[in-house]
């Protein structure tokens, strides 16, 4: 959950923020699905999950993000809080920055988010920014949106973007996922349901009507099936591993339910399995 969230607004919309995370589990990101995010991770680490990966991140990173529903996961191992500071990129706001035509003919950068490196400038730049934030009323509406336009001057000096009109159109540009494949690179996840849809932008009715249409079955049962196949795989070629470890890396909420499906599924517990299984090699 987030314990600390100081912001600078411009025109009631927020540009800058810095947030405190702690005993959090997964947070759906802190951005409107017409924005796109730059992200510096003040201190600790986690995982973001997007539609079609899952990128770790750690002390000191940058991120550039699209618009789009991105999960922010706890780091499996990690105990330490969050600090992000994180910079708001609206439509409105920044394309007037840079008159003429934001064209995606020739960049179409293939990505929804991406680590970003820190250089000095913006490691120094970013600290100016934490600064504001913890002293609002040294910034007024005029600086906050200089600042603005001061950072996106800075994240667009990098080879791949041939001009600041192409990067300002790539951040407003939607990547395309196949509803499919992120169905399968998540179905192993601990994600809800709704959260699942939320990643494929789609609401909870339609994802449903979707999925049914596409793998024919119901949601619900073929997550349940890919999480146990995983998790046979797993107690069969991983001898050493844990009852619970294996659990947790298939995506069920405890072992308990985990031994529950599994039992109901095999006829046999996880543990039994798993000893059957290195009980005879031949069957790896």
């Amino acid at each position: 959950m987030v314990n600390d969230f100081k912001t600078i607004q411009y025109k009631g919309k927020i540009v800058f923020a810095k947030a405190i995370f702690k005993d959090f589990k997964r947070e759906l990101k802190y951005f409107s699905a017409d924005e796109s995010c730059f992200m510096f991770l003040k201190k600790g680490c986690f995982n973001l999950r997007t539609p079609d990966k899952v990128i770790m991140f750690e002390e000191g990173d940058g991120m550039l993000a699209k618009c789009g529903n991105y999960f922010v996961e706890h780091s499996k191992g990690s105990d330490s809080d969050l600090e992000v500071v994180a910079a708001y990129f609206h439509p409105s706001i920044v394309k007037p920055f840079f008159p003429g035509e934001l064209s995606l003919t020739n960049f179409r950068p293939d990505y929804d988010a991406t680590p970003f490196p820190m250089d000095e400038m913006l490691r120094i730049f970013m600290e100016s920014i934490i600064f504001l934030l913890d002293n609002p009323t040294a910034c007024s509406e005029e600086m906050a949106l200089l600042k603005l336009k001061e950072l996106l001057l800075l994240l667009a000096k990098t080879d791949q973007v041939p001009s600041i009109h192409a990067f300002i159109a790539s951040l407003f540009k939607p990547y395309e996922y196949d509803f499919r494949e992120t169905v399968l690179r998540n179905s192993t996840a601990n994600l809800s349901l709704p959260e699942l849809a939320l990643l494929c932008n789609m609401s909870l009715a339609t994802f449903k009507r979707r999925f049914s249409t596409v793998f024919g079955e119901s949601p619900a049962q073929f997550m349940v099936q890919a999480k146990l196949e995983k998790a046979s795989r797993q107690l069969s070629e991983q001898p050493d591993a844990r009852i619970s470890d294996v659990a947790y890396d298939c995506g069920f909420d405890t072992v308990t339910h985990f031994n529950k499906v599994f039992k109901k599924q095999f006829g046999i517990s996880p543990t039994e399995f798993k000893l059957s299984q290195n009980a005879n090699p031949l069957s790896h």
